[in-house]
């Protein structure tokens, strides 16, 4: 556990979720990597440049219970094709697993017969406390160990015919999820697009920002909402969030700081990922809550942020903190301390996806996270769509829990075959 966050360990999701696997029983047989080239619907533009396709690594677990039924657990790395955001990209992270992770995990595995690690002896492996891994494997390379402790924990729950709300203890929720415009030459292109997600249902849509192309969009937003509101009292008009993805300077807190007037729901990295004291001075004026992205690499990372006042919300990216088990540590922080907090989105399958939207499902002082189906953003998904439900016209967009075994949904093997552009395969003795 983060030191940070120390006091949290009975929570009840952290509970249960350390303790999968801890009854034994499931061995592993084999393992791989793999790396899918997943196109985007529409270019998608941000601060830092524009994003045209996904590429996407997976982890595939083999295994067996005791009785021979075969078991696969599966795991997604969320690493971009560059460092735009992250030290990690998508090769590091194939070449890591492949090299590293993969190979760790079969050690441990052989040093107690066979069986696949739980969670609980996977956090040792996180630390190095077993053969062929190095120290801090979840600090230093966070997307990656993300991917493998996913895989892990997805076949252990498919072994046990379960599904991750059910362990959870959120099984047949529904959460409200948000959508993403990028950036756009004019105004225009901006309301079109957000209107168009308006009246698909969305209750939340983030935009992103620079400088020079923010007052403009927000106050043509700003008009056309409340066009929309007087105009169609019974239509959908979504709550706004901005993300800069800390493309502003220092000095720019008190420009950020008018932001207030456009009622928005939140601000996201306004500054550089190390620029916590603007961060902090911008949260001190503001009205609007203020939280941060890039600059959250680990649990302690987002934890000293919200103390220290440079945050006053908190962005949870599972991938970026390590995977599902900080994830919960960082909601069982904010939960116990009133903290508001969203899910973070990395243009995620619907496997990993599936596996957010469950997260954003636990209770607390939560707002609208990047939960999106990945149907809306890529061209072909891995895994069939996820549920989704709109009474009327009026009514605002949710997303189901998945409730099957596992994390979320099998990918295809179809689609997997047709899309892989890399792979490589490790037997385990």
């Amino acid at each position: 556990m983060s030191a940070a966050v120390g006091g949290i360990g009975a929570a009840p999701g952290l509970v249960a979720w350390r303790s999968l696997g801890a009854e034994g029983g499931l061995f592993l047989e084999a393992a791989e990597v793999l790396r899918v080239e997943l196109a985007l619907q529409a270019p998608l533009g941000t601060a830092a440049g524009v994003h045209r396709a996904r590429p996407v690594v997976l982890v595939r677990l083999a295994c067996r219970r005791t009785d021979g039924m075969v078991v696969e657990g599966w795991g997604e790395c969320a690493a971009l094709a560059d460092t735009t955001y992250d030290a990690e990209d998508a090769t590091s992270c194939q070449d890591h697993l492949s090299t590293v992770l993969l190979p760790a995990l079969a050690a441990q595995a052989e040093a107690t017969g066979g069986l696949l690690a739980s969670l609980s002896a996977l956090e040792r492996l996180a630390d190095g406390g077993a053969p062929g891994a190095g120290a801090h494997e979840r600090r230093d390379r966070p997307l990656a160990w993300a991917a493998l402790e996913m895989a892990v924990a997805d076949a252990h729950l498919r072994a046990a015919g379960r599904s991750l709300a059910d362990l959870l203890g959120v099984g047949g929720a529904a959460v409200e999820p948000g959508a993403v415009v990028g950036t756009a030459p004019d105004a225009a292109q901006v309301v079109a697009a957000v209107e168009a997600l308006a009246d698909e249902g969305y209750g939340r849509v983030k935009v992103k920002i620079a400088p020079g192309g923010d007052v403009g969009p927000l106050g043509a937003l700003a008009a056309w909402a409340a066009d929309r509101a007087a105009g169609a009292p019974g239509a959908v008009t979504p709550r706004l969030h901005v993300d800069a993805n800390g493309a502003y300077p220092s000095d720019a807190v008190a420009h950020l700081g008018s932001f207030d007037r456009f009622g928005l729901l939140c601000i996201e990295q306004p500054f550089g990922r190390h620029d916590l004291a603007a961060s902090a001075a911008l949260v001190a004026v503001a009205a609007t809550p203020v939280c941060l992205d890039e600059s959250v690499g680990s649990v302690d990372d987002l934890v000293g942020a919200v103390t220290r006042g440079a945050a006053s919300a908190a962005c949870i990216k599972p991938a970026r903190l390590g995977g599902v088990g900080p994830a919960l540590e960082a909601i069982a922080w904010c939960q116990a301390r009133r903290v508001p907090w969203l899910l973070g989105g990395m243009f995620e399958t619907g496997m990993a996806r599936s596996a957010n939207t469950v997260l954003a499902a636990l209770d607390g002082p939560r707002l609208p996270g990047d939960l999106a189906p990945a149907a809306s953003y890529l061209v072909e998904d891995i895994v069939p769509p996820a549920e989704t439900s709109r009474p009327g016209p009026g009514a605002v967009l949710t997303v189901a829990t998945y409730g099957g075994p596992g994390i979320g949904p099998a990918p295809d093997a179809t689609v997997v075959g047709r899309s892989t552009s890399w792979r490589t395969a490790l037997a385990v003795r």
